[in-house]
Order: structure tokens, then sequence, then C-alpha cells
């Protein structure tokens, strides 16, 4: 293989006949010319406990952070040196690798191996070496570090699918709200499917939707889960058990106020997962942005339902997929161009699935299954692709996710692309020029439309071209004629993106198609 090759989990090439990139969370060079090195298994851990990752034999330090290829000498025995080593449960306990994995790379003077490490499934976590768990590593930026005190039990944790099922001991019908298991009781009984639980008394009833459980595990006898502990408990009950137990909304929507203008919090006031969930529910949807668009038939379309359903989406996803054993809190962001919705715990699922995906996976059963009682979760885990959907029904940035050992955060915009940058971003030129490419609804725009668009001249055209890409906010694919200008995506939009094209094609034909009928 010559030249370059592209890296699962590194957004660009490595082109080994060019200047190579820095070494960072995704990429690790060891010099390595003779043997396969010790170290690189503690790197090798490190990729798989975080977020996958590539490790470049054959490439030397210089200084200043600079690298240089320097070579392997023997490319084929290093390569069954890793290979007889991998097997080996001693030296690492998991092997996640294949064949074409591990590549030999000829350069225009010498060869350098690359070996392609993968995120391991959360069930293998923690990754460890010699047989001793405290012998798992983590990736912090371009380091290994080893995973200790908190770090390590959140890998220990990302292994289980239960952590909300365990009978909490000495916990009793005492220790919940009567007022958040009444009103949850009220919902429930409204929908046909759960008719049924009107006349249960109240222990029948907790029962029956996962509050109060048989502790298999100990005496056998009859407590509160530590699911229904957190959504309905008192709260003083739920940091006895939760000691770092806070959910927090914050509308900071309107600049002129210094800090912010409401707060939710379990802080400030007895909250429970549910009672926080109908607060902020309520908040959000007040103040959700109305948009609507007119048909072809002049008739107009309301388009606040799908934010409503986004938003919604975005916060039970946060309540329902929490590591609350962990140490931060759950916070939701009301803020003046977006939401932004943060929760201690690594997703269940890799991120490039969560705007497409039809499978879900979840730490916490009971508090799922309560949600899904309710008729407002997606069991079918359709809750990341109702929030895309928001975004391009109403012409808005694209939603962002990002996960990791320290937790996720879900990014839902209420502006468009252009309108989400702010003056200090960038100037009115070049607002112009996004304006052009957002309101396109094209993979991208060549120099001459931005020009017949934006009605600037070609030289200040250039100008705001080259700033934007500058600052990372267009790129440019294509030469010579070809050249477009477009919106960078992360690799989640751009799977994202191409699920949706065959539903947003059926509706064009069926819009299309009642247009015809009419006439």
């Amino acid at each position: 293989m010559i030249g370059q090759l592209k890296v699962i989990g590194v957004n660009n090439v490595i082109d080994y006949n060019k200047k190579l990139p820095q070494e960072d969370e995704h990429i690790e060079y060891k010099t390595s010319k003779n043997a396969f090195p010790k170290d690189a298994w503690e790197t090798i851990s490190a990729f798989m406990n975080t977020d996958g990752g590539v490790l470049v034999l054959g490439i030397e330090e210089i200084k200043g952070h600079q690298f240089m290829i320097a070579g392997v000498h023997d490319s084929q025995n290093i390569k069954d040196e890793f290979w007889s080593s991998i097997n080996n449960k001693s030296v690492l306990s998991y092997n996640g690798f294949k064949n074409s994995d591990i590549k030999t790379i000829r350069t225009d003077t010498t060869e350098v191996i690359q070996i392609q490490v993968r995120e391991a499934p959360d069930s293998e976590k923690p990754v460890f070496l010699r047989g001793d768990e405290r012998q798992a590593y983590v990736r912090n930026g371009a380091t290994d570090a080893k995973a200790r005190g908190e770090s390590l039990m959140t890998l220990v944790r990302l292994s289980r699918d239960n952590l909300d099922t365990k009978v909490l001991p000495n916990y009793g019908i005492d220790d919940l709200s009567e007022n958040s298991i009444q009103d949850y009781k009220s919902m429930l009984v409204k929908r046909e499917t759960y008719r049924y639980y009107t006349n249960y008394p109240l222990e029948k009833f907790l029962r029956g939707i996962g509050v109060l459980s048989k502790d298999y595990d100990n005496n056998g006898k009859i407590g509160v889960t530590a699911g229904g502990l957190l959504f309905f408990g008192l709260n003083n009950s739920i940091l006895h058990a939760f000691p770092n137990f806070q959910l927090d909304y914050f509308d900071k929507s309107h600049p002129e106020h210094d800090r912010w203008s409401r707060r939710i919090s379990s802080i400030e006031e007895d909250l429970n997962i549910f009672s926080f969930f109908r607060r902020t529910e309520e908040a959000l949807l007040a103040n959700t942005p109305g948009n609507f668009e007119m048909d072809r038939n002049g008739q107009r379309i309301d388009t606040f339902g799908s934010m409503a359903v986004a938003l919604r989406e975005g916060l039970i996803n946060m309540l329902m997929h929490a590591d609350y054993f962990g140490e931060s809190p759950l916070v939701v962001n009301n803020l003046t161009k977006y939401y932004e919705f943060q929760n201690p715990g690594k997703m269940k699922i890799p991120s490039n699935e969560f705007f497409t995906t039809n499978n879900s996976s979840t730490r916490n059963p009971i508090i799922s299954k309560l949600f899904i009682q309710m008729g407002i979760g997606e069991r079918a885990g359709h809750g990341g692709e109702k929030i895309y959907e928001s975004a391009v029904t109403n012409h808005f940035r694209q939603p962002e996710i990002r996960t990791d050992l320290k937790g996720t955060q879900l990014t839902i915009w209420k502006v468009d692309y252009a309108e989400s940058f702010g003056g200090k971003d960038i100037n009115k030129r070049e607002r112009a020029v996004l304006k052009a490419i957002v309101s396109s609804r094209r993979p991208g725009l060549s120099h001459k439309e931005i020009e017949t668009q934006t009605q600037l001249s070609r030289s200040r055209v250039t100008t705001a071209l080259n700033s934007l890409i500058l600052k990372q906010i267009l790129v440019v694919s294509g030469r010579g004629p070809s050249t477009r200008y477009g919106l960078p995506q992360t690799n989640e939009q751009i799977i994202a993106q191409a699920q949706a094209i065959p539903d947003m094609l059926r509706q064009l034909m069926s819009t299309n198609k009642n247009s015809k009928s009419k006439k």
C-alpha cells in the first residue's frame, strides 16, 4: 500500500509523503524500527477504552513536536510479533483486530506500519493489560493515562446495561414523592394500554411499573429500585443514594440578563427525574420558536410541532441515558441560538448512529420503561432521527452530538447555519456568502453562483470565502471550474443526511402527486 491511508476516528487522510499531522487523541507515533514496542500496548488499551485511533510504527519525533519518517527494518517480523502477542490474554484482555487492521505502507523511501485500533464494545471494557484490571488506560489528548478512580469506574459501568435495576436496601415507599406518583398514574391510566392500573393499590401499582421489586440478589424482600428512586424519589432520599444527583435547566436566551432569566434546579427545589422533566418540558415548549412555511397551494404549514418533538426527545435522551453514578450534573441550557443537553455517561451506541439508528441501548432500563409507558419515549430508538428531521424541516443548522468518557452533549439549533455565528465570528459579507450557500439547499455553490446570489464583486466574494475557509466555517471540494464551496459536516451529520435522502424523496414525490391531483 503506497503513500496514504484514511484512518477510522480521524477526519483526514494521513499522507506519509507530506508533513505528518500532530499526535492527538486519535494518532500515536512510535519509532520502533526493529521490534514491536512494549509501551504500544498501553496506547492500544487507551484507544480501545476511549474512541479508537491509529498507531503508526516507524515515526521519529524531532524538535518542536515535529515528526519524520524513520521507517521499520523488517515489517513482517514486527507484524508477526504483534499477532503472536495479541492472541495472548495475559497481554491484552480483548482482541478485536482483523487482518486488515495492520498494514505495511510504503513511502517514497521506506516502510511504516499502521495499526487501526477500534473502540472496544462496552461489554468488553475496561480493556486492560497483563491480566490486571488496574492496568487499563484511557486517551487524554495525545497521551495515555492509567484509568483510575472515576475514569475506571466509568469504564466498568459502561459494561453494564442494568445500572438502575438494583434494589436499594433500607429504602421504602416513604422515600418516594406521593404527588409525583399520583400525577404519573393519572397520565398512565388515560392510555388504553394501562387502563387496568386504575384500581391498583399503591404497592401493586409500583411493582407493576418497576419502581418496587424483589431483591433477587440478596434477601428476596420487596424494595425500591435505583431507577424508581431516581424517577419518583424525594430529593433528600435520592441524595443519600446518589450524592452527585443534580438536575438543572437554565434559560440563557435573553442576553440582557447577566447569568440566566430562569432556573429549574433540584438543588433549589424538591425535584426528581419525573417532576424535573415535566417542569423543564413546559419551559422549553413555552420558548420554542414557532416557524411556518407555505406549501405549493399557498397553505400555511406549521413546523412548530417538529421542534417541540425534537426538544422533548433531547430532554428524554439526556434523562434516560445518563450515568447517575457519575460525578457531573445533568444540565439543559436554553441559549440564544441553540439548546444544549449535557449528561454524565458515554453513549451506549456509536455517536455516528444517533441520528439514523432504529436500535436502542440503555444503561437505565427502569427509567427508560417509565418514560416509554408515558408514551413519550422511543423504545425503537428513533429519537435521534426526529431531532435531525426537525432541523431539516425548519432549515436549521444540523444538530451535533459529542460523547466521551466524561459525558454526552447534544446541541439542537434554533437558527440556520449562517445565523449560528455571531458578529465577532463573521462580518456582513461573510454572512451574505453563508446565507447564499445555506439557502441553496445544495451540497455547494460555485464562485460565480455566490457572486450572482450575493451581488458582491468577485474580489469581495473571494476575500469572504478565503476568510470562511480559514475559520473552518466552509469547506472546498473539486478543482478549477468544478470547485464548490459548502458547509462542513460531522460524520454523524453526513450519515444522517444520507439516511434521510430516501424519505425526503418520497415526501417530495408525494407532494408533487397531491399537487397534480388537485389540478
